[in-house]
């Protein structure tokens, strides 16, 4: 349907070779000439705007009655062509169309599955397999580890300084994240050199590759997941809160604390609303093409969370270790 249009505008199709003493305009096979009126007056006007786009109201209104009939000939000839208008909107207004979205599908998705169920409604050590608190530390580490994958890319993002400044400020800002991760993991034993010998879980690095796609090859799309990553619009975050609840070891939980606390006391979450308060126009094109990748992005974001509860609440393991014949 997007294809049908009442047209808004026309422009010329034709090369206009002269406009006085009479209108000569050629297209790919023909050249065709309209005579000056009896009194002389010429088509000059209504060249002139036929070249950037008229209304055909405004022929009407604007232009003399030669001009509307040298504009009709020139519709039945095919040397004018309508042309639908540029259709955008505001880059904010877009982002709240795209946070409807995504707020529909986490509700419908993510906070119904298993792992923030479990987070919800846990009150002792019973709910929550330790396992899978440290698998949850281990598996975000991985992911800020891996961040440059995703935010390196839009780091030189050239269609908007503003927008470009604002992700240089962010990035400065996340760098070093997993650094705390790995403060947490070392209380448990765990080292630098044990890390880099083990694989994320595939819904860890399915989810990075994909960051890693849209920001090479959709910035625009990029950075409207930025809020969901960083927590926009929560007060809270309910896995360390469940994690306190159960009784975890505190000196673990507190370098993953200070990483929270970072984003939400740094409003990281507002990030995706700075960068689209700052892009002046989407086109509808754009749009839609954003529609359906947020529907795939959030069921990425979905798999990544399901992911870390199959694996470890069953695994007795907490590190999967590369071994050296290369084999998880």
């Amino acid at each position: 349907m997007d294809d049908i249009f009442e047209p808004q505008a026309f422009v010329l199709a034709g090369k206009c070779l002269s406009t006085s003493p009479s209108l000569v305009i050629e297209d790919d096979e023909n050249q065709y000439e309209f005579p000056a009126s009896v009194e002389g007056e010429d088509a000059a006007s209504l060249i002139s705007a036929l070249r950037s786009g008229v209304k055909a109201e405004e022929v009407i209104s604007r232009y003399s009655p030669y001009e509307q009939k040298v504009f009709d000939r020139l519709k039945e000839l095919q040397l004018v062509r309508a042309v639908k208008p540029a259709l955008a909107r505001s880059g904010l207004d877009v982002l709240l169309e795209l946070e409807d979205l995504a707020n529909d599908l986490l509700y419908r998705t993510l906070y119904t599955n298993v792992f923030w169920e479990k987070c919800s409604s846990a009150s002792s050590g019973d709910d929550i397999p330790l396992n899978v608190i440290h698998g949850m530390i281990v598996e975000n580490y991985h992911f800020l580890f891996r961040e440059s994958y995703f935010d390196a890319p839009v780091l030189s993002y050239v269609a908007n300084t503003g927008v470009r400044l604002s992700m240089n400020e962010f990035y400065a800002e996340e760098y070093g994240h997993d650094e705390l991760l790995l403060k947490a993991l070392n209380t448990l034993g765990v080292t630098r050199e044990d890390l880099a010998r083990t694989v994320p879980l595939p819904q860890t690095m399915a989810l990075c590759n994909a960051l890693a796609f849209w920001a090479h090859s959709d910035p625009l799309f990029f950075f409207s997941t930025l809020g969901i990553l960083e927590g926009k619009d929560i007060k809270q975050d309910s896995f360390l809160d469940a994690a306190y609840r159960i009784g975890v070891d505190p000196a673990l939980l507190k370098p993953v604390k200070a990483h929270s606390d970072i984003n939400l006391n740094g409003g990281h979450g507002s990030l995706t609303r700075k960068i689209f308060s700052r892009i002046p126009a989407i086109a509808d094109a754009d749009v839609r093409r954003m529609r359906a990748h947020t529907h795939l992005f959030i069921e990425l974001y979905d798999q990544f969370y399901t992911g870390i509860w199959e694996h470890y609440s069953t695994s007795p393991t907490l590190l999967r270790t590369l071994d050296v014949n290369g084999e998880a």
